[in-house]
Protein backbone atom coordinates (compact mmCIF):
# COMPACT_ATOMS: atom_id res chain seq x y z
CA UNK A 1 0.00 0.00 0.00
CA UNK A 2 2.97 2.43 0.58
CA UNK A 3 4.22 1.91 -3.23
CA UNK A 4 0.12 2.98 -3.97
CA UNK A 5 0.04 5.86 -1.25
CA UNK A 6 3.09 7.53 -3.15
CA UNK A 7 1.96 6.56 -6.72
CA UNK A 8 -1.25 9.09 -5.40
CA UNK A 9 1.61 11.49 -3.79
CA UNK A 10 3.58 11.60 -7.10
CA UNK A 11 0.54 12.51 -9.44
CA UNK A 12 -1.44 14.79 -6.83
CA UNK A 13 1.63 17.59 -7.27
CA UNK A 14 2.94 17.08 -10.78
CA UNK A 15 0.22 19.52 -11.73
CA UNK A 16 0.98 21.90 -9.13
CA UNK A 17 2.21 22.57 -5.83
CA UNK A 18 -0.76 23.90 -4.71
CA UNK A 19 -2.30 20.25 -4.70
CA UNK A 20 -2.07 18.34 -1.22
CA UNK A 21 0.26 15.53 -1.57
CA UNK A 22 -2.35 12.31 -1.04
CA UNK A 23 -1.64 9.42 1.58
CA UNK A 24 -4.26 6.48 1.27
CA UNK A 25 -4.91 4.95 4.92
CA UNK A 26 -5.63 1.23 3.93
CA UNK A 27 -5.00 -1.08 6.37
CA UNK A 28 -2.33 -3.43 5.88
CA UNK A 29 -2.53 -6.24 3.02
CA UNK A 30 -2.47 -9.73 4.26
CA UNK A 31 0.22 -11.25 2.76
CA UNK A 32 -2.67 -14.15 1.71
CA UNK A 33 -6.31 -14.86 1.71
CA UNK A 34 -7.58 -16.71 5.03
CA UNK A 35 -9.77 -18.96 3.34
CA UNK A 36 -7.61 -19.59 0.51
CA UNK A 37 -5.85 -22.94 2.24
CA UNK A 38 -3.01 -24.52 -0.24
CA UNK A 39 -2.45 -20.81 -1.90
CA UNK A 40 -0.88 -20.11 -5.01
CA UNK A 41 1.32 -16.90 -5.82
CA UNK A 42 0.45 -15.04 -8.70
CA UNK A 43 2.02 -12.00 -10.81
CA UNK A 44 -0.40 -10.73 -12.98
CA UNK A 45 0.20 -7.84 -15.00
CA UNK A 46 -1.51 -4.55 -15.19
CA UNK A 47 -2.04 -4.39 -18.63
CA UNK A 48 -3.26 -8.29 -18.55
CA UNK A 49 -6.56 -9.34 -20.23
CA UNK A 50 -9.37 -9.19 -17.83
CA UNK A 51 -11.97 -10.45 -20.70
CA UNK A 52 -13.06 -13.67 -21.71
CA UNK A 53 -12.58 -14.99 -18.19
CA UNK A 54 -15.97 -16.92 -18.75
CA UNK A 55 -14.10 -19.72 -20.95
CA UNK A 56 -12.89 -21.47 -17.97
CA UNK A 57 -15.90 -23.30 -17.83
CA UNK A 58 -15.66 -24.79 -21.44
CA UNK A 59 -19.53 -23.77 -22.32
CA UNK A 60 -19.86 -22.45 -26.10
CA UNK A 61 -23.71 -21.32 -25.60
CA UNK A 62 -22.00 -19.31 -22.48
CA UNK A 63 -19.36 -17.58 -25.04
CA UNK A 64 -22.15 -16.63 -27.55
CA UNK A 65 -24.03 -15.39 -24.63
CA UNK A 66 -21.11 -13.47 -22.99
CA UNK A 67 -20.03 -12.17 -26.67
CA UNK A 68 -23.54 -11.23 -27.53
CA UNK A 69 -23.90 -9.08 -24.10
CA UNK A 70 -20.39 -7.25 -24.94
CA UNK A 71 -22.54 -6.13 -28.68
CA UNK A 72 -26.29 -5.47 -27.47
CA UNK A 73 -25.94 -4.60 -23.58
CA UNK A 74 -28.33 -1.36 -23.16
CA UNK A 75 -26.26 -0.33 -19.80
CA UNK A 76 -22.80 -1.10 -21.23
CA UNK A 77 -23.93 1.27 -23.97
CA UNK A 78 -24.50 3.88 -21.65
CA UNK A 79 -21.45 3.57 -19.71
CA UNK A 80 -19.50 3.41 -23.11
CA UNK A 81 -21.66 7.14 -23.95
CA UNK A 82 -20.31 8.22 -20.48
CA UNK A 83 -17.37 7.64 -20.75
CA UNK A 84 -16.81 9.45 -24.44
CA UNK A 85 -18.95 12.24 -22.35
CA UNK A 86 -16.08 12.14 -19.43
CA UNK A 87 -13.20 12.44 -21.75
CA UNK A 88 -14.78 15.19 -23.86
CA UNK A 89 -14.79 16.94 -20.70
CA UNK A 90 -10.53 15.86 -19.61
CA UNK A 91 -10.05 17.13 -23.60
CA UNK A 92 -11.46 20.68 -22.95
CA UNK A 93 -9.91 21.08 -19.41
CA UNK A 94 -6.87 19.94 -21.20
CA UNK A 95 -7.37 22.69 -24.20
CA UNK A 96 -7.45 25.70 -21.65
CA UNK A 97 -3.60 24.98 -21.39
CA UNK A 98 -3.11 26.53 -24.73
CA UNK A 99 -3.52 29.62 -26.20
CA UNK A 100 -6.70 31.11 -27.89
CA UNK A 101 -6.59 32.51 -31.59
CA UNK A 102 -9.80 33.83 -33.31
CA UNK A 103 -9.85 35.35 -36.79
CA UNK A 104 -12.32 37.87 -38.55
CA UNK A 105 -13.25 39.46 -41.48
CA UNK A 106 -16.28 42.36 -41.97
CA UNK A 107 -17.21 43.91 -45.04
CA UNK A 108 -19.84 46.72 -43.93
CA UNK A 109 -21.98 50.06 -45.86
CA UNK A 110 -23.36 52.12 -43.52
CA UNK A 111 -24.65 55.59 -43.16
CA UNK A 112 -24.29 57.89 -40.36
CA UNK A 113 -26.98 60.15 -39.29
CA UNK A 114 -26.23 64.51 -39.59
CA UNK A 115 -28.22 64.76 -36.41
CA UNK A 116 -25.88 62.91 -34.43
CA UNK A 117 -23.14 63.45 -32.09
CA UNK A 118 -20.09 61.60 -34.47
CA UNK A 119 -21.75 63.50 -37.75
CA UNK A 120 -18.43 65.87 -38.96
CA UNK A 121 -19.74 67.70 -42.14
CA UNK A 122 -16.38 67.11 -43.66
CA UNK A 123 -16.52 63.11 -43.99
CA UNK A 124 -19.35 61.88 -46.53
CA UNK A 125 -22.05 60.22 -44.17
CA UNK A 126 -22.36 56.75 -46.31
CA UNK A 127 -19.40 54.99 -46.52
CA UNK A 128 -17.88 51.44 -46.72
CA UNK A 129 -16.22 50.18 -44.09
CA UNK A 130 -13.42 46.84 -44.28
CA UNK A 131 -11.75 45.39 -41.87
CA UNK A 132 -10.13 42.40 -40.73
CA UNK A 133 -8.56 40.80 -37.42
CA UNK A 134 -6.91 38.28 -35.49
CA UNK A 135 -6.79 37.86 -31.79
CA UNK A 136 -4.81 36.21 -29.46
CA UNK A 137 -6.22 35.22 -25.94
CA UNK A 138 -3.72 33.18 -23.29
CA UNK A 139 -3.87 32.93 -19.28
CA UNK A 140 -0.40 32.13 -17.89
CA UNK A 141 -0.61 29.18 -15.27
CA UNK A 142 1.55 30.71 -12.96
CA UNK A 143 -0.39 28.91 -9.81
CA UNK A 144 -1.68 25.73 -11.56
CA UNK A 145 -5.31 26.44 -11.61
CA UNK A 146 -5.53 24.97 -15.45
CA UNK A 147 -2.93 22.46 -14.59
CA UNK A 148 -4.99 21.23 -11.82
CA UNK A 149 -8.57 21.19 -13.52
CA UNK A 150 -7.12 19.46 -16.52
CA UNK A 151 -5.64 16.80 -14.34
CA UNK A 152 -8.99 16.52 -12.39
CA UNK A 153 -10.66 15.73 -15.77
CA UNK A 154 -8.54 13.65 -16.74
CA UNK A 155 -8.68 11.67 -13.37
CA UNK A 156 -12.50 11.25 -13.52
CA UNK A 157 -12.30 10.30 -17.69
CA UNK A 158 -9.90 7.83 -16.46
CA UNK A 159 -12.27 6.41 -13.14
CA UNK A 160 -15.66 6.60 -15.85
CA UNK A 161 -13.50 3.96 -17.94
CA UNK A 162 -12.72 1.67 -14.77
CA UNK A 163 -16.52 2.29 -13.82
CA UNK A 164 -17.21 0.62 -17.53
CA UNK A 165 -15.26 -2.00 -16.90
CA UNK A 166 -16.28 -2.71 -13.48
CA UNK A 167 -19.74 -2.43 -14.84
CA UNK A 168 -19.18 -4.96 -17.52
CA UNK A 169 -17.72 -7.25 -14.84
CA UNK A 170 -20.85 -6.98 -12.80
CA UNK A 171 -23.04 -8.09 -15.76
CA UNK A 172 -20.94 -10.79 -17.25
CA UNK A 173 -20.85 -11.80 -14.25
CA UNK A 174 -24.69 -11.74 -13.63
CA UNK A 175 -25.28 -12.89 -16.91
CA UNK A 176 -23.56 -16.21 -16.17
CA UNK A 177 -24.98 -16.84 -12.71
CA UNK A 178 -28.53 -16.36 -14.63
CA UNK A 179 -27.41 -18.80 -17.31
CA UNK A 180 -26.36 -21.16 -15.08
CA UNK A 181 -29.60 -21.12 -12.68
CA UNK A 182 -31.33 -21.03 -16.10
CA UNK A 183 -29.46 -24.77 -16.57
CA UNK A 184 -29.94 -25.56 -12.83
CA UNK A 185 -33.72 -25.22 -13.30
CA UNK A 186 -33.42 -27.26 -16.50
CA UNK A 187 -32.02 -29.84 -14.35
CA UNK A 188 -34.32 -29.74 -11.53
CA UNK A 189 -37.24 -30.18 -14.20
CA UNK A 190 -35.44 -32.91 -15.37
CA UNK A 191 -35.21 -34.51 -12.12
CA UNK A 192 -39.19 -33.26 -11.25
CA UNK A 193 -39.95 -34.80 -14.93
CA UNK A 194 -39.01 -38.21 -14.22
CA UNK A 195 -39.92 -38.31 -10.84
CA UNK A 196 -43.96 -37.50 -12.08
CA UNK A 197 -43.46 -39.92 -14.34
CA UNK A 198 -42.46 -42.71 -11.75
CA UNK A 199 -44.95 -41.25 -9.10
CA UNK A 200 -47.50 -42.06 -12.18
CA UNK A 201 -46.46 -45.54 -12.86
CA UNK A 202 -46.49 -46.06 -9.07
CA UNK A 203 -49.89 -44.52 -8.22
CA UNK A 204 -50.95 -47.51 -11.31
CA UNK A 205 -49.37 -49.97 -9.68
CA UNK A 206 -50.88 -48.89 -6.03
CA UNK A 207 -54.49 -48.60 -7.78
CA UNK A 208 -54.18 -51.95 -9.42
CA UNK A 209 -52.66 -53.41 -5.66
CA UNK A 210 -55.83 -51.63 -4.11
CA UNK A 211 -58.16 -53.47 -6.93
CA UNK A 212 -56.57 -56.80 -6.33
CA UNK A 213 -57.22 -56.33 -2.31
CA UNK A 214 -53.36 -55.89 -1.61
CA UNK A 215 -53.72 -52.52 -1.02
CA UNK A 216 -55.50 -49.70 1.20
CA UNK A 217 -57.20 -47.36 0.00
CA UNK A 218 -55.03 -44.68 2.25
CA UNK A 219 -52.34 -46.73 -0.05
CA UNK A 220 -53.91 -45.31 -2.71
CA UNK A 221 -54.25 -41.75 -1.14
CA UNK A 222 -50.68 -41.35 -0.23
CA UNK A 223 -49.47 -42.41 -3.65
CA UNK A 224 -52.05 -39.77 -5.79
CA UNK A 225 -50.77 -37.23 -2.88
CA UNK A 226 -47.29 -37.95 -3.90
CA UNK A 227 -47.65 -37.66 -7.53
CA UNK A 228 -49.49 -33.91 -7.00
CA UNK A 229 -46.70 -33.17 -4.83
CA UNK A 230 -44.30 -33.99 -7.87
CA UNK A 231 -46.62 -31.94 -10.49
CA UNK A 232 -46.98 -28.56 -8.24
CA UNK A 233 -42.38 -28.67 -7.54
CA UNK A 234 -42.90 -29.07 -11.57
CA UNK A 235 -44.91 -26.28 -12.35
CA UNK A 236 -42.91 -23.85 -10.11
CA UNK A 237 -39.36 -24.86 -11.39
CA UNK A 238 -40.98 -24.19 -14.90
CA UNK A 239 -42.23 -20.79 -13.77
CA UNK A 240 -38.75 -19.69 -12.40
CA UNK A 241 -37.00 -21.34 -15.52
CA UNK A 242 -39.21 -18.33 -17.78
CA UNK A 243 -38.25 -15.87 -15.49
CA UNK A 244 -34.99 -16.78 -15.53
CA UNK A 245 -34.87 -16.76 -19.63
CA UNK A 246 -36.70 -13.20 -19.49
CA UNK A 247 -33.68 -11.78 -16.90
CA UNK A 248 -31.22 -13.15 -19.59
CA UNK A 249 -33.16 -11.41 -22.78
CA UNK A 250 -33.12 -8.06 -20.96
CA UNK A 251 -29.36 -7.97 -20.01
CA UNK A 252 -28.95 -9.20 -23.61
CA UNK A 253 -30.76 -6.12 -24.94
CA UNK A 254 -33.55 -8.56 -26.43
CA UNK A 255 -37.58 -8.06 -25.30
CA UNK A 256 -38.34 -11.22 -23.63
CA UNK A 257 -41.57 -12.31 -25.77
CA UNK A 258 -38.65 -12.57 -28.85
CA UNK A 259 -36.15 -14.36 -27.19
CA UNK A 260 -35.67 -18.08 -25.69
CA UNK A 261 -32.71 -19.77 -24.28
CA UNK A 262 -33.26 -24.05 -25.21
CA UNK A 263 -33.44 -26.38 -22.46
CA UNK A 264 -30.26 -28.05 -21.75
CA UNK A 265 -29.94 -29.82 -18.16
CA UNK A 266 -26.21 -29.31 -16.61
CA UNK A 267 -23.64 -31.86 -18.08
CA UNK A 268 -22.86 -35.00 -15.80
CA UNK A 269 -20.32 -35.16 -14.46
CA UNK A 270 -19.61 -31.51 -14.34
CA UNK A 271 -15.68 -30.41 -14.33
CA UNK A 272 -15.56 -27.42 -12.17
CA UNK A 273 -12.65 -24.99 -13.13
CA UNK A 274 -9.72 -24.19 -10.99
CA UNK A 275 -9.18 -20.86 -10.08
CA UNK A 276 -5.84 -18.92 -8.83
CA UNK A 277 -6.85 -16.51 -5.85
CA UNK A 278 -3.08 -15.19 -6.00
CA UNK A 279 -2.21 -13.06 -3.41
CA UNK A 280 -4.37 -9.89 -2.49
CA UNK A 281 -1.12 -7.72 -3.17
CA UNK A 282 -2.44 -8.04 -7.00
CA UNK A 283 -6.33 -7.21 -6.28
CA UNK A 284 -5.40 -3.43 -6.06
CA UNK A 285 -3.83 -3.78 -9.75
CA UNK A 286 -6.92 -6.25 -10.62
CA UNK A 287 -10.23 -4.71 -9.39
CA UNK A 288 -11.56 -2.07 -11.69
CA UNK A 289 -13.85 -0.18 -9.24
CA UNK A 290 -10.46 -0.19 -6.90
CA UNK A 291 -9.06 2.05 -10.07
CA UNK A 292 -11.89 3.80 -9.72
CA UNK A 293 -11.85 4.63 -6.41
CA UNK A 294 -7.95 5.61 -6.80
CA UNK A 295 -8.39 7.92 -9.46
CA UNK A 296 -11.55 9.67 -7.76
CA UNK A 297 -8.84 10.52 -5.06
CA UNK A 298 -6.95 12.01 -7.69
CA UNK A 299 -9.07 14.40 -8.78
CA UNK A 300 -9.87 15.69 -5.15
CA UNK A 301 -6.52 15.93 -4.63
CA UNK A 302 -6.61 18.28 -7.64
CA UNK A 303 -9.67 20.13 -6.83
CA UNK A 304 -8.37 20.94 -3.50
CA UNK A 305 -6.12 22.78 -5.40
CA UNK A 306 -7.76 24.39 -7.83
CA UNK A 307 -9.60 26.04 -4.50
CA UNK A 308 -6.14 27.10 -2.75
CA UNK A 309 -5.37 28.81 -6.42
CA UNK A 310 -8.18 31.17 -6.02
CA UNK A 311 -5.96 32.82 -3.53
CA UNK A 312 -3.59 34.12 -6.14
CA UNK A 313 -3.73 36.47 -9.19
CA UNK A 314 -4.60 35.51 -12.45
CA UNK A 315 -2.34 36.66 -15.16
CA UNK A 316 -3.14 36.69 -18.42
CA UNK A 317 -2.46 38.13 -22.05
CA UNK A 318 -4.30 39.59 -24.72
CA UNK A 319 -3.27 41.04 -28.27
CA UNK A 320 -4.74 42.14 -31.59
CA UNK A 321 -3.92 42.77 -35.00
CA UNK A 322 -5.48 43.71 -38.03
CA UNK A 323 -6.22 46.29 -40.82
CA UNK A 324 -9.49 48.19 -41.09
CA UNK A 325 -9.91 50.92 -44.00
CA UNK A 326 -13.23 53.22 -45.60
CA UNK A 327 -11.84 51.68 -48.98
CA UNK A 328 -11.15 48.93 -50.56
CA UNK A 329 -8.46 50.57 -52.22
CA UNK A 330 -6.32 51.43 -48.85
CA UNK A 331 -7.23 48.06 -47.44
CA UNK A 332 -3.57 46.85 -47.24
CA UNK A 333 -1.54 50.28 -46.92
CA UNK A 334 0.46 50.90 -43.58
CA UNK A 335 -2.21 53.52 -42.22
CA UNK A 336 -4.76 50.97 -42.39
CA UNK A 337 -3.02 48.51 -40.16
CA UNK A 338 -3.95 48.01 -36.35
CA UNK A 339 -2.36 46.44 -33.60
CA UNK A 340 -2.66 46.04 -29.22
CA UNK A 341 -1.15 43.87 -26.94
CA UNK A 342 -2.88 43.83 -23.67
CA UNK A 343 -1.60 41.87 -20.36
CA UNK A 344 -3.67 41.97 -17.17
CA UNK A 345 -3.67 40.53 -13.78
CA UNK A 346 -6.57 40.57 -11.48
CA UNK A 347 -6.93 39.26 -7.93
CA UNK A 348 -9.94 39.12 -5.35
CA UNK A 349 -9.25 40.81 -2.50
CA UNK A 350 -12.57 40.47 -1.06
CA UNK A 351 -14.88 37.56 -0.88
CA UNK A 352 -16.61 37.20 2.35
CA UNK A 353 -15.13 33.99 3.39
CA UNK A 354 -15.99 32.00 -0.07
CA UNK A 355 -12.46 31.15 -0.85
CA UNK A 356 -12.04 29.38 2.25
CA UNK A 357 -15.11 27.91 1.79
CA UNK A 358 -14.78 26.70 -1.12
CA UNK A 359 -10.70 25.11 0.05
CA UNK A 360 -12.86 23.31 3.31
CA UNK A 361 -15.18 22.14 1.19
CA UNK A 362 -12.63 20.62 -1.47
CA UNK A 363 -10.69 18.83 1.50
CA UNK A 364 -13.58 17.36 3.14
CA UNK A 365 -14.34 16.06 -0.39
CA UNK A 366 -10.38 14.45 -0.51
CA UNK A 367 -11.38 13.45 2.86
CA UNK A 368 -14.26 11.78 1.68
CA UNK A 369 -12.57 9.89 -1.80
CA UNK A 370 -10.00 8.79 0.65
CA UNK A 371 -12.01 6.95 2.29
CA UNK A 372 -14.40 5.88 0.05
CA UNK A 373 -10.79 3.92 -1.73
CA UNK A 374 -10.44 2.53 1.82
CA UNK A 375 -13.45 0.96 1.82
CA UNK A 376 -13.81 0.11 -1.83
CA UNK A 377 -10.29 -2.18 -0.95
CA UNK A 378 -11.29 -3.78 2.36
CA UNK A 379 -15.13 -4.65 0.43
CA UNK A 380 -12.64 -6.21 -2.26
CA UNK A 381 -10.63 -8.58 -0.02
CA UNK A 382 -13.92 -9.91 1.62
CA UNK A 383 -15.59 -10.60 -1.90
CA UNK A 384 -12.55 -12.68 -2.23
CA UNK A 385 -12.51 -14.20 0.97
CA UNK A 386 -16.40 -14.96 1.35
CA UNK A 387 -15.98 -16.68 -2.42
CA UNK A 388 -12.99 -18.24 -1.22
CA UNK A 389 -14.48 -19.88 1.44
CA UNK A 390 -17.97 -21.11 -0.27
CA UNK A 391 -15.99 -22.21 -3.08
CA UNK A 392 -14.21 -25.22 -0.75
CA UNK A 393 -17.06 -25.68 1.67
CA UNK A 394 -19.50 -26.11 -1.12
CA UNK A 395 -16.80 -28.88 -3.11
CA UNK A 396 -17.26 -30.82 0.43
CA UNK A 397 -20.77 -30.28 0.35
CA UNK A 398 -21.06 -31.84 -3.18
CA UNK A 399 -19.07 -34.63 -2.56
CA UNK A 400 -21.74 -35.22 0.33
CA UNK A 401 -24.74 -34.72 -1.61
CA UNK A 402 -23.92 -36.94 -4.58
CA UNK A 403 -23.41 -39.84 -1.59
CA UNK A 404 -26.49 -38.72 -0.54
CA UNK A 405 -27.86 -39.36 -4.11
CA UNK A 406 -26.88 -42.83 -4.08
CA UNK A 407 -27.83 -44.02 -0.78
CA UNK A 408 -31.12 -42.94 -1.84
CA UNK A 409 -31.19 -44.38 -4.98
CA UNK A 410 -30.83 -47.51 -3.60
CA UNK A 411 -33.63 -47.31 -0.75
CA UNK A 412 -35.91 -46.21 -3.03
CA UNK A 413 -36.19 -49.27 -5.13
CA UNK A 414 -35.62 -51.93 -2.15
CA UNK A 415 -38.47 -50.20 -0.53
CA UNK A 416 -41.09 -50.25 -3.85
CA UNK A 417 -39.67 -53.66 -3.98
CA UNK A 418 -40.60 -54.53 -0.57
CA UNK A 419 -44.04 -53.15 -1.27
CA UNK A 420 -44.86 -54.71 -4.15
CA UNK A 421 -44.25 -58.45 -2.39
CA UNK A 422 -46.15 -56.97 0.24
CA UNK A 423 -43.73 -57.01 3.10
CA UNK A 424 -44.12 -53.57 4.19
CA UNK A 425 -46.48 -50.48 3.78
CA UNK A 426 -46.71 -48.05 0.72
CA UNK A 427 -45.52 -45.37 3.60
CA UNK A 428 -42.19 -46.43 3.39
CA UNK A 429 -42.19 -45.94 -0.03
CA UNK A 430 -43.42 -42.45 -0.21
CA UNK A 431 -40.68 -41.77 2.48
CA UNK A 432 -38.26 -42.97 0.41
CA UNK A 433 -39.87 -41.53 -2.66
CA UNK A 434 -39.57 -38.08 -1.07
CA UNK A 435 -35.85 -38.33 0.52
CA UNK A 436 -34.80 -39.39 -3.17
CA UNK A 437 -36.27 -36.31 -4.99
CA UNK A 438 -34.89 -34.11 -1.71
CA UNK A 439 -31.68 -35.66 -1.96
CA UNK A 440 -31.41 -34.53 -6.22
CA UNK A 441 -32.66 -31.56 -5.85
CA UNK A 442 -30.40 -30.17 -3.08
CA UNK A 443 -27.69 -32.01 -5.57
CA UNK A 444 -28.84 -30.18 -8.54
CA UNK A 445 -28.55 -26.79 -6.10
CA UNK A 446 -25.69 -27.41 -4.37
CA UNK A 447 -23.98 -27.73 -7.81
CA UNK A 448 -25.42 -24.34 -9.18
CA UNK A 449 -23.65 -22.64 -6.14
CA UNK A 450 -20.56 -24.25 -6.91
CA UNK A 451 -20.99 -22.60 -10.28
CA UNK A 452 -22.17 -19.14 -8.70
CA UNK A 453 -19.33 -19.42 -6.47
CA UNK A 454 -16.69 -19.93 -8.70
CA UNK A 455 -18.02 -17.43 -11.04
CA UNK A 456 -18.30 -14.34 -7.85
CA UNK A 457 -14.79 -15.54 -7.20
CA UNK A 458 -13.64 -14.59 -10.54
CA UNK A 459 -15.79 -11.26 -10.40
CA UNK A 460 -14.38 -10.23 -6.85
CA UNK A 461 -10.75 -11.11 -8.00
CA UNK A 462 -11.63 -8.27 -11.20
CA UNK A 463 -11.44 -11.01 -14.21
CA UNK A 464 -9.33 -13.68 -15.38
CA UNK A 465 -5.41 -13.15 -15.13
CA UNK A 466 -4.55 -17.13 -16.50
Amino acid sequence: MRSVAATLACLSVAGCALSPTVDVPVDPTPEHYAEAGEWMAAAPADHADKGSWWTVFNDSTLDRLEQSLRDDNPALKIALARLDEAQAAAQGAASALWPRVSVGATSARAQTSTQGPTYSPNRADTYNDFSASGALSYELDVFGRLRSAAKSSRALADAAEEDRQALALSLQAELASDYFQARALDTQIEVLSTTVSDDEKALAITENLYRGGAATVSDVALSRSQLEAARTQLSDAQLHRSQTDHALAVLLGHAPANWHLPSAPLPSPLVMPTVAAGVPSTLLQRRPDIGAAERRVQSAAAGVGIARSAYFPVFSIGAALGRDSLQSATWFTAPARFWSIAPSAVMTVLDGGQRRAQVKGATAALAAATESYRLTVLTAYQDVEDSLAAVRSLALEQASADANVAAAQLARVQAQHRYEGGATTYLEVAVSQNALLAAQLNDVTITQRRLLATTQLIRALGGDWR
